[in-house]
């Protein structure tokens, strides 16, 4: 079955005050080594595990030296048999999904040169379990134009279990998606469906029959997003107008799931709550009930249905499984077979987030254990009996030799209370240790969250094994923690948004962790906007707060980003409206502490001209600023599509600014082994 997620994108932001408090002497010395940028620049070692429906494989995408990912099979029956492997030489595979027990929907980049349009390209292919039979089912002259038939991704829409050789795979484009009928021995694509650009297929049961879809219409300025129902593909649509909302109001009413008897429609919705709650629309009367389960402090963030018996729910859909999205994403469990799973793997794997696939009534299942200081880890658990351990992420480091991690609340300025994450260094004590250097790292986005799973651009244990406190801000405008902290964030770039992230900070110095005279900001893509923010705001609102700032990948220029926003005029409607406050391309003059930005020239995410145009513009307004920009060649935006080389560049420029032009966390920080290139002032 497939339910598609609707709707909305995002990115990041910070502000500033001044603080006088006696600086502690640096004695404290983490536990352990600190993460090395070699551990941290190669890819992960195993990701994106997943189960065949029959339960008899495993697959991963798994990092090799040297080389591209590859993917990697396990035979359930024999764990102890090496995997089947296969990769390619000119693309890197970035993710898979089985499209049948025995074929694999395989997911990779290519790096295209298309000047100001260079990028990493996505391709899509069929293969067999060992790799053979490698059907490439891209279409390269759509992907590579820039037109409406521009390719943005391919992904399974349904399965189709009844049908062993065709699935339903959907394409996403520009003008809209087409759902194709794909033929998995001879890649013969037929269309099935086709969606407009101002519509969505939603789901779809397991006969292949789509019946929910979205449309966006708009009138007098107001976008109205529509849900239309049939029982069937022969049936006629109709209209849900009990489900139909403005998008201009900006809350949330998901599809969840559509009962099998076609008479109840479960949402996932905060139209008249802060958090989300899953309630059940009535077809025939056209009406939304209560809350059928809810959280009063998180977000309902998803639900399913069907027993451990019937993966696919083709014969009953009672609710299975309720998750709320807190720190970590937790779940509720109505089925017997569920339940006495995660009771045995929490004894098994305590102190750890689970989340499980659960094939053939829990004989064979896939585990994940994650923590803030324990790496992504897979296992096989076989007849609730044998835990099998199939690899991790990051190998050789666990919790012991990693920085652990709380999640917490603070006060803005205003009362507000902000969520956050502090990551501690391995083995610190405050009452014996005192006070420690501080890195302010929000995350991207701003629509976005950060949670205690295992981080996997290891940035806040790179910092924490070198003895700082991080401090991952949940700032205003952050999502999936409540509307009201979700929309205080709007127009409030570089404002109230940033004075989130500056609070946090003086929060920290009160709590007697932080030294004030050795704070730092660190961002990427929003965060990137965010540490941009604290360094024009170094000379005003947030003067002698910050001692340096590192910008990666950063959106500055808040028209632009306005204007842009988006791959379509609703999105820059939408959330490019909500982009305003203290521009940072307008206060260049203003910046009085080190500034570091580092971008790949393939971005087109947060486009590179940001940063080009900035470095441009300080040298004019702010000649004499400590500023340093660096392109890095052939690097996109996201983590997925740096190489090795990409990463071991940033981070070594990362550490190597900390050092050298940092202020007084220079004078206490060394990465050994690192050659600098910069001098304690850098040029511009």
């Amino acid at each position: 079955m497939k339910l598609k997620q609707v709707f909305l994108l995002a990115t990041s932001v910070v502000c500033a005050a001044t603080l006088a408090t006696a600086t502690h002497a640096q004695t404290f010395k983490p536990k352990g080594p600190a993460l090395p940028v070699e551990a941290m620049a190669k890819d992960w070692a195993i990701w994106g595990t997943r189960i065949s429906p029959d339960g008899k494989h495993i697959a991963a995408v798994a990092g090799v030296p040297g080389q591209n990912p590859v993917i990697r099979v396990w035979s359930t029956d024999d764990m102890s048999k090496p995997p089947k492997q296969f990769g390619s030489k000119t693309m890197r595979f970035t993710g898979f999904s089985f499209v049948s027990n025995t074929k694999l929907l395989v997911s990779a980049n290519q790096p295209v040169s298309a000047g100001a349009y260079s990028d990493w390209y996505g391709r899509a292919a069929i293969a067999n379990l060992d790799g053979s039979s490698f059907l490439d089912i891209s279409n390269e002259e759509a992907t590579l134009t820039r037109d409406d038939d521009f390719i943005l991704g391919y992904s399974l829409f349904n399965r189709l279990p009844k049908e062993e050789n065709f699935v339903l795979m959907e394409i996403e484009k520009i003008s809209g998606s087409e759902i194709v009928r794909l033929n998995l021995t001879t890649g013969r694509k037929d269309r099935f469906a086709r969606t407009g650009e101002n519509e969505s297929f939603l789901w779809s049961d397991g006969d292949g029959n789509i019946k929910l879809k979205g449309q966006l219409k708009i009138a007098n300025g107001i976008y109205t997003y529509h849900h239309y129902f049939r029982e069937n593909n022969d049936a006629p649509w109709r209209e849900l107008k009990g489900l139909s909302y403005p998008l201009n109001d900006r809350f949330e009413m998901r599809p969840a799931h559509i009962s099998n008897d076609n008479q109840s429609i479960y949402v996932i919705t905060n139209r008249d709550t802060n958090y989300s709650v899953l309630a059940k629309y009535d077809v025939a009367t056209d009406t939304l009930g209560p809350p059928i389960v809810q959280n009063t402090e998180f977000d309902v963030s998803s639900a399913s249905f069907g027993t451990a018996s019937d993966e696919d729910a083709l014969t009953q859909d009672p609710l299975r499984t309720f998750c709320w999205a807190g720190p970590s994403v937790e779940c509720q469990y109505s089925d017997p077979v569920d339940k006495r799973i995660h009771a045995l793997l929490e004894r098994a794997l305590p102190g750890t987030t689970i989340s499980v696939g659960v094939r053939n009534a829990g004989s064979n299942v896939l585990v994940r254990a994650t923590a803030p200081n324990v790496p992504d880890t897979f296992y096989l658990l076989k007849n609730e009996r044998q835990l099998i351990k199939i690899g991790s992420t990051l190998e050789g480091w666990d919790r012991s030799t990693l920085g652990t991690a709380e999640w917490l609340y603070y006060p803005a300025r205003d009362g507000f209370q902000i969520p956050g994450i502090l990551y501690l260094p391995p083995g610190y004590n405050k009452e014996r240790d005192g006070r420690l250097p501080l890195v302010v790292m929000p995350h991207g986005g701003p629509w976005s969250r950060d949670d205690m799973d295992f981080d996997v651009s290891y940035w806040p244990q790179m910092f924490a094994t070198r003895g700082f406190a991080v401090l991952m801000p949940q700032y205003r405008g952050s999502d999936g923690l409540g509307k009201a902290l979700w929309k205080g964030g709007d127009k409030q770039w570089g404002a109230l948004m940033q004075d989130d992230k500056d609070d946090g900070a003086k929060w920290l110095v009160d709590q007697g962790i932080a030294d004030p005279n050795r704070m730092m900001m660190y961002g990427y893509s929003y965060g990137g906007f965010a540490a941009a923010a604290a360094a024009v705001r170094s000379g005003g609102r947030s003067a002698g707060l910050w001692q340096c700032a590192i910008s990666g990948a950063p959106a500055i220029d808040l028209e632009r980003i306005s204007n842009d926003w988006g791959e379509n005029r609703l999105s820059r409607t939408l959330q490019g409206v909500t982009v305003a406050g203290i521009d940072p391309m307008e206060h260049l003059d203003q910046v009085k502490i080190p500034w570091l930005i580092f971008h790949g020239d393939y971005d087109r995410q947060a486009d590179t001209i940001h940063s080009r145009t900035t470095a441009a513009r300080i040298r004019q307004v702010n000649p004499t600023a400590n500023f340093r920009y660096v392109e890095i060649p052939k690097m996109a935006h996201t983590l997925g599509e740096m190489t090795p080389e990409h990463r071991t560049q940033f981070l070594n420029l990362i550490l190597e600014w900390m050092g050298t032009n940092c202020g007084n966390i220079s004078t206490t920080f060394k990465e050994p082994g690192l050659k600098p290139s910069l001098t304690k002032r850098a040029a511009k």
